[in-house]
């Protein structure tokens, strides 16, 4: 396989898997134990390491494109705020829930680094990709019928309040279990802010939002952890697949929405449950 393939099919499953609750990394880390690039010798598990995290920036950027208006308005009232105008206050609340909610899981992914980054190239891998997607699928079902009584889900837009600061750090420090392959982030941001009574509607937007300030600075980092494997030939295929990462995604968050409007996470959560399945069955007996 081309590695121009390569990424276009990674591209693909990031795009697709990276705001749903079903992990992309944990895809990405599975596509690349059987399709890992080829011809680059020596930085070949440098790139893989840089290149599943970078082509996240895509996604980031289609969050940006879509809510434009919103975080650039949020972000102008949270400043004037902070100037004296009492009346944004909560344009200024809403970017304090999305720093809080990002800072535990910026803060422990650097202090777990090295842990981390040895996860993908050792053994265990595919057992950790395997029981996190199994059990996170049954805790998705868990969540749907333990909540689907106490959540007012019809009445989708008629709360705009931002998160209160315990919900934010409540949603933040769930968020950091994601750190484990095969979790997902928008699994735990999602469940986290709907055991507190957000609709499916408002936690997976604050799950998008929480999004920006996280996988910019994991892929800031490894750019710069990277930075001297990189030639002509990396940075086209980094650009490349953050560039259809970032228009499909656009297509995707649309896709969820318009979806989560009239139906339950279920199917993320049996879809979880049976892949996790097969994954142990193949890392278990047919490896």
């Amino acid at each position: 396989m081309s590695n121009t393939l390569n990424a276009t099919l990674r591209a693909l499953l990031e795009a697709i898997t990276e705001f749903l609750p079903v992990s992309s990394t944990g895809h990405l880390f599975f596509f690349a134990t059987f399709f890992p690039f080829t011809d680059f010798g020596e930085s070949t598990e440098d790139f893989e390491d840089l290149f599943d995290i970078f082509i996240q920036s895509g996604a980031i950027l289609s969050v940006i494109f879509l809510y434009y208006k919103k975080l650039s308005g949020e972000l102008f009232a949270g400043i004037q705020f902070l100037a004296g105008d009492k009346s944004k206050k909560e344009g200024f609340q809403f970017v304090l829930s999305i720093i809080i909610g990002s800072f535990p899981i910026m803060m422990i992914g650097f202090l777990l680094r090295k842990q981390l980054d040895g996860i993908k190239s050792g053994e265990p891998l595919l057992y950790i990709l395997g029981l996190a997607w199994f059990l996170g699928g049954i805790g998705i079902l868990i969540q749907e019928w333990y909540f689907a009584k106490r959540i007012v889900d019809h009445v989708e837009d008629s709360g705009t309040a931002p998160l209160t600061i315990r919900q934010s750090i409540v949603v933040g420090f769930v968020q950091c279990v994601a750190l484990i392959p095969g979790v997902s982030r928008s699994l735990a941001t999602i469940v986290a802010g709907r055991s507190m009574g957000l609709s499916r509607k408002k936690a997976a937007e604050y799950s998008f939002f929480l999004a920006v300030p996280v996988l910019v600075a994991a892929g800031l980092y490894k750019l710069y952890k990277h930075w001297a494997i990189l030639d002509g030939e990396k940075i086209w295929i980094l650009v490349y697949g953050s560039v259809i990462s970032f228009i499909l995604c656009i297509f995707v968050i649309k896709w969820f929405l318009t979806y989560i409007r009239r139906h339950s996470f279920s199917i993320f959560g049996y879809y979880r449950i049976l892949l996790g399945f097969l994954v142990l069955i193949y890392a278990l007996y047919l490896k």
